[in-house]
């Protein structure tokens, strides 16, 4: 079943994403489509598991990518002082 699951999730993603690029090239600005998507995505998501559930899982995907932000900051710096030396 998670096989399945995950297979769905790829072709899910391939055809947000193909829309998502269709619309770009219409001339639609893409800030705006992936701003709607994520919009639409997260009501969705709501609907399914409420406001708080919803609101814990947002704070972990921030935190996931503050830490992400940290660890490529340190490797830019490290890569800088690589550099010099």
């Amino acid at each position: 079943m998670s096989n399945d699951i995950s297979e769905i999730r790829d072709q899910l993603s391939d055809q947000w994403q193909k829309v998502a690029i269709d619309l770009i090239r219409k001339g639609l600005p893409a800030e705006t489509v992936f701003e709607t998507l994520l919009t639409v995505g997260l009501a969705g998501q709501v609907e399914l598991h409420g406001k708080h559930f919803m609101a814990g899982k947002l704070v972990a995907i921030a935190e996931q990518l503050s830490e992400q932000v940290r660890r490529e900051k340190e490797a830019l710096q490290e890569a800088s002082t690589a550099t010099k030396n």
